[in-house]
């Protein structure tokens, strides 16, 4: 999967629709925060991809351009790409670093009550 096709598989959100649309998800969520364009969005792309799949029809996964948008700053994320994990409005996890896939499935469980 390409990084083009990989952004095209997250729901873009903004400032102005990040809290309807992700704190009053009807399903859980994960947040991208990212460039588009920085260097480590392929180490990204590579571990949450085979998640993207996995966990589509229980999971949203949206995608914030922070050079576009400012809602990072309200979660004091300053390191990209970042990854926030929510279940009805609340922050459950967060990864601001590149997780290993271990870590990512787990925080996914957590938000499904899986654990």
């Amino acid at each position: 999967m390409t990084s083009e096709d990989f952004f095209k598989k997250l729901t873009p959100v903004t400032d102005k629709d990040f809290y309807s649309r992700v704190l009053n998800s009807s399903k859980p969520a994960v947040v991208l925060f990212t460039e588009k364009d920085n260097s480590l969005n392929d180490k990204i792309r590579q571990i949450l991809e085979t998640f993207l799949e996995k966990y589509k029809d229980k999971v949203n996964f949206f995608f914030v351009d922070v050079k576009e948008n400012s809602c990072a700053a309200d979660f004091g994320i300053s390191n990209f790409p970042a990854l926030i994990y929510f279940r009805e409005s609340m922050e459950l996890d967060r990864h601001d670093f590149i997780p290993s896939p271990q870590m990512l499935e787990k925080a996914l469980k957590r938000i499904l009550r899986e654990l």
